[in-house]
């Protein structure tokens, strides 16, 4: 990646820290001290205009005289300074910063205008940096850490992306208490020159980066994030959490950052489409992203549970259930194995459930061994792994008994884990351990510390495991690749110009989607009565009438739709009617679909976001059910058969009731094919499709609805 600037905001060979003092409550202080503390192995260069030395180590007054030009330059200085700072920086030769500095975008016009000086600065001197208003960045493996908060974890390679900066500073001792453990984090605070797409394209090549967390207010560049999330996800998981979905997300997003946050069903879909996993919680962005980053795949979703107590166990199956996963019993033959190891009162099926157990030798060696071995099983839950945890609590209660120390007793009890920390990478097959014990207890200590996750509650367990399983079946989609310029482009354009002249009504529309080889209804447009009965005729009844006229949009409520008819009278009939509705209106004579099942599918435009396709259930109760599924222009046609797939009423599209099933491959072709209309159209602002019959298990378009310049063509 020699042309990412986190290439070497990550790894600088010198820095200099504008805003470092003697003072050890100023927040430049801090984050100088947490940068020495960290170990960062090139030269540091504070700046102040006033100290003559910062802690021992010589200050310069000026950035000019710095005795050499340094790689990356933090500034932890008054925002009015900022710009001027990074045009001196800039013209002595530094390409990179970060800025922690706020009071830009986030507050309002004054500080808007502050940023558009600080990037015309940058960008005068080919300068990049991360922020303004964030809070660092942080390399474990070289190590470098610029953050408010010091280092506690050795390095492992969960990458973190966010929009918070508190997600990188006051998070690093929870991290360490739950055995999380970082490769890379950056907070990219306004994004004004550094994104979340570069340091996702960045963490997607790092080699020290295993899986990929994020917390994330809004996407900037949606197009550019797609591109790099579709190309990352097949070989490295993201796991992220959106925040900006609802009414109040959005706004506290906005204030926050000066982000501009969508509507949460574009996200889903953009996550989805990216094959991202999407996080309910922080939390989930860190712990599932630690299982990711650790543990080898399953190779299916047989999952064995292995237990010392009942109610875990129950609450481990459960939630494998619920998530789609699978909990088989145990073949005879494995039960008789594990049978063979058990004591008496334990059941040998699936869950292995020992009961209350507290010599750990069978949990952490024996039975786990036993267990991955077997072909029937894909990964592995254990509950209750627990030892000097176990030991302090117990101790009160049996040292009057055994007459020795609390250390002698906590050494009594001690687990052997090494032989599990290995079982992962010997059977290629994952461990996930859920244990009511912190990292006070030696056992849940030393499986954290050797790459096993360990949860605090077993459905969080079971939960991680299903994440697993989950990005597995992300790995499994089919590699195909975007659609190629549409030549129906240009048999559309004379289409396009007309309605851009007179508007657009239904016919209109489905010429163009008839352009571009969508399939309607047959139909015939008709000036007069007596065309309509002629249109009538060469269809062949039974026959729908419908008024045709930019101005009617949503007709069915305006009654100019005339359905079922069967002779010239009734066509006669309906063409009186719609002319007392609408004078203007010509008539739209359709050959009648029959069909019990109703889709809808369609276009509509989010600001800074590509053409949204919708697909969904159709008819007049779309907007009652709200069963619809989204995805980003263009879609690839794997991502527009998982967009059907996501819909909950999977039932109507296979076969049902006497009908046949629905050509999935044909409902996929028209999705990717209104997108590309609609990037070929950008002037068209939404598209409905609704509903779409399925006529012998084919779809057919029989409404059409354009919306274009704020004015409805139907």
């Amino acid at each position: 990646m020699p042309d990412n600037p986190l290439e070497t905001i990550m790894a600088p060979r010198s820095i200099a820290v504008a805003g470092a003092s003697n003072n050890p409550t100023k927040m430049g202080t801090i984050q100088y001290l947490n940068l020495l503390h960290s170990g960062f192995p090139g030269p540091v260069y504070p700046l102040h205009p006033k100290e003559k030395e910062v802690f021992g180590a010589k200050a310069y007054a000026r950035i000019e005289d710095l005795p050499e030009v340094p790689d990356l330059a933090m500034l932890v200085v008054p925002g009015r300074v900022v710009p001027d700072m990074i045009e001196r920086f800039g013209a002595l030769g530094t390409r990179h910063a970060v800025i922690i500095t706020a009071g830009f975008k986030e507050t309002g016009p004054e500080g808007l205008d502050r940023e558009k000086e600080l990037n015309q600065a940058a960008r005068a001197h080919g300068l990049r940096f991360l922020g303004p208003n964030c809070m660092g960045l942080v390399n474990t493996h070289l190590p470098l850490n610029v953050t408010a908060a010091p280092l506690v974890s050795p390095p492992g390679n969960l990458g973190l992306i966010s929009q918070s900066g508190t997600y990188i500073t006051q998070t690093l001792k929870y991290l360490h208490e739950k055995g999380v453990r970082l490769s890379k984090a950056a907070s990219v605070g306004n994004e004004a020159s550094i994104d979340l797409v570069d340091v996702l394209e960045y963490l997607g090549e790092d080699p020290q980066t295993r899986a990929i967390g994020m917390y994330i207010e809004c996407i900037r560049r949606p197009d550019r994030f797609l591109d790099a999330a579709r190309r990352i996800a097949p070989h490295k998981p993201i796991i992220a959490q959106y925040v900006g979905g609802t009414a109040s997300g959005a706004r506290s997003g906005s204030s926050h950052t000066g982000a501009l946050a969508g509507p949460d069903d574009i996200y889903d879909g953009l996550f989805r489409q990216a094959g991202i996993l999407r996080a309910n919680s922080i939390e989930d962005v860190y712990r599932v992203g630690q299982a990711l980053s650790t543990q080898p795949l399953p190779r299916g979703k047989r999952v064995a549970i292995l237990t010392n107590s009942g109610g875990p166990g129950t609450a481990m199956a459960d939630t494998l259930d619920r998530l789609g996963m699978e909990m088989p019993a145990f073949s005879p033959s494995l039960q008789s194995k594990l049978g063979a190891l058990l004591p008496g009162h334990a059941s040998a099926a699936n869950p292995v459930d020992l009961t209350f157990h507290v010599d750990m030798t069978l949990m952490v060696q024996t039975l786990p061994e036993t267990i991955l071995a077997s072909d029937e099983v894909d990964a592995l839950l254990i509950h209750g792994i627990m030892d000097t945890g176990w030991a302090d609590l117990a101790y009160p209660v049996f040292k009057d008994i055994f007459n020795m120390s609390q250390e002698e007793f906590r050494k009594g009890m001690q687990a052997n884990v090494e032989n599990l920390i290995k079982m992962p990478s010997r059977c290629n097959k994952p461990v996930i351990v859920s244990s009511f014990f912190g990292r006070n207890d030696h056992a849940a200590r030393s499986l954290q510390d050797g790459g096993i996750p360990v949860f605090d509650s077993p459905e969080k367990a079971a939960a991680a495991m299903a994440a697993l399983n989950a990005y597995r079946e992300i790995q499994a989609r089919p590699k195909d690749v975007a659609p190629a310029g549409n030549p129906s482009s240009s048999k559309a354009r004379p289409i396009w110009e007309k309605a851009a002249d007179r508007g657009w009504d239904e016919f209109r529309a489905k010429e163009m989607l008839r352009a571009y080889k969508i399939p309607t209804c047959r139909e015939i447009l008709a000036k007069s009565k007596a065309d309509a009965i002629d249109a009538a005729k060469a269809i062949g009844y039974p026959v729908a009438v419908k008024g045709c006229h930019t101005s009617l949009a949503h007709k069915t409520e305006l009654g100019v739709v005339h359905l079922d008819l069967v002779s010239a009278d009734g066509v006669a009939a309906a063409c009186a009617a719609i002319r007392d509705k609408s004078p203007d209106a010509d008539f739209l004579v359709c050959e009648m679909v029959s069909g019990h099942r109703e889709f809808i599918a369609g276009v509509h435009r989010h600001p800074g976001f590509p053409p949204c396709v919708l697909f969904g259930l159709g008819g007049v109760l779309t907007e009652a059910l709200e069963e619809t599924a989204i995805r980003l222009a263009p879609l690839r046609r794997s991502e527009a058969l998982e967009q059907i797939a996501a819909i909950r009423a999977q039932p109507l599209l296979d076969a049902y009731r006497g009908w046949p099933a629905v050509d999935r491959e044909a409902l996929a072709d028209i999705l990717v094919r209104i997108g590309l209309l609609a990037l070929d159209f950008p002037q068209i602002e939404a598209i409905d499709l609704n509903p779409i019959l399925i006529r012998d298990g084919q779809p057919v378009v029989v409404d059409a609805l354009f919306e274009q310049e704020k004015s409805i063509g139907h």
